[in-house]
């Protein structure tokens, strides 16, 4: 086997060690890189990494059981998120009387597509004397900081109880 600089590269970033060490290893193992990390692991001339990449980081947390977020973590919490914003109500209404209540991820997929014009007609109800709010599904008014808490966070004060306007 020979020496070249890819096995050089892979050893110095594996091990932590110089270049010249690298090629000296490989060398003494012609050209071996599983020989040369053996022989750097045994002689204890290997060095902790000083700095990983995220990728490396995120693979070892995972492998090692790491109670920290991985990738299935974050597709859970966007489910999460719908099923909260579906659970959540969009209502306008005014002294009791309710003109419109549908779930927010109806009126988010309206704002959306119909936008310029959603824009203009959520002004019109302020216009006219009307509340637009946004209710968690106990029917209490939502707070903007605990939108996005799935339960991880602990909650500092407690939702003030709103009127659903029935």
């Amino acid at each position: 086997m020979s020496v070249s600089l890819e096995k050089i590269d892979m050893l110095m970033e594996r091990a932590n060690i110089s270049y010249k060490e690298a090629k000296e290893a490989l060398e003494r193992h012609d050209g071996d890189m599983v020989e040369a990390l053996i022989e750097l692991e045994a002689s204890n001339k290997t060095a902790k990494p000083k700095l990983q990449s995220k990728s490396v980081k995120v693979h070892v947390q995972s492998r090692k059981g790491n109670p920290h977020k991985s990738d299935t973590d974050f597709f859970e919490d966007v489910r999460k998120f719908f099923e909260k914003m579906h659970k959540t109500s969009f209502v306008i209404g005014k002294k009791g009387h309710r003109v419109l209540d549908i779930p927010l991820t109806i009126a988010g997929l309206i704002v959306l597509f119909t936008m310029p014009v959603s824009l203009f007609l959520l002004i019109l109800p302020y216009l006219f004397g009307y509340k637009i709010l946004i209710l968690d599904p106990d029917g209490k008014k939502m707070k903007v900081e605990n939108a996005f808490d799935f339960g991880n966070a602990p909650k500092e004060e407690k939702k003030e109880n709103e009127d659903r306007m029935r």
